[in-house]
């Protein structure tokens, strides 16, 4: 079975985006031990559809990747790739200037730290100029925060980003063309793993905050999947209640 194993901040107050530490640590000593083969973003579509691998994403940046996360994924050189949302760099997940309910306002990596990971070893991906819902938006302004995100991160960087994540996991197919001329692959929310011939623009991911108190060391069996079928179905559900039965 191949995936995307998708993070967001790692911290303590058990909100929809955050992991503990604690679960963390147990994350990565799994994923360390060799039962998976931990693969780049870039990689894993590659790889036949019979590899048992992962690929590991963190979405937007927090500080507390620097602080948390990277130093256990440097220690057993384990691969990742950090979202960055290019306009929000220094500053905090507030987006467009509002807090989330449920969610803790943090701050983000500035382009110092970011430069500094990038250099140690992380690979750097696109998430949006503003972290904004690129279904609302269209025409040059949709153009700007897909690929101008990428702009504005090789141009303080010097490195160019090869891979994107849609803000929200939010894709119209006026995302997807756009993300598909200057990304080599995309990734979504959709909470399933990868399967044969995926479309490399709207890949799925598994959001690491239903392992949070174990599972992961069941990967690829009948029960993992069947759980992952029943969160992603449940996930669906949820997002047509939430748009009125639209698609």
């Amino acid at each position: 079975m191949r995936a995307i194993l998708t993070y967001h901040s790692i911290d303590d107050s058990g909100s929809p985006v955050s992991v503990d530490e604690a679960a963390l640590r147990r994350h990565v000593a799994w994923l360390a031990s060799g039962a998976v083969r931990v693969v780049g973003l870039e990689d894993i579509a590659t790889l036949a559809d019979d590899a048992e691998a992962v690929a590991l994403t963190f979405d937007d940046a927090f500080a507390n990747f620097a602080e948390r996360a990277w130093p256990l994924l440097r220690e057993h050189a384990l691969p990742v790739t950090l979202f960055v949302v290019s306009e929000c760099a220094g500053g905090t997940n507030a987006w467009q200037g509002r807090d989330a309910p449920g969610i803790p306002t943090l701050p983000l990596l500035d382009w110092d730290a970011l430069g500094r990971l990038a250099a140690e070893g992380v690979t750097l991906g696109a998430h949006g100029r503003t972290h904004a819902d690129l279904r609302s938006v269209a025409g040059a302004a949709l153009q700007d925060e897909i690929a101008g995100s990428g702009d504005r991160i090789a141009a303080v960087t010097g490195r160019r980003p090869l891979t994107f994540a849609y803000p929200f996991g939010a894709c119209s197919p006026a995302a997807e063309a756009a993300a598909a001329r200057v990304y080599r692959c995309a990734c979504t929310t959709e909470h399933r793993p990868l399967e044969p011939r995926e479309n490399p623009h709207r890949l799925p991911r598994l959001d690491a905050w239903y392992f949070r108190r174990g599972g992961l060391e069941t990967w690829g069996s009948t029960a993992f999947r069947a759980r992952l079928w029943a969160r992603g179905r449940l996930r669906r559900l949820r997002a047509l209640a939430a748009t009125g039965g639209a698609p």
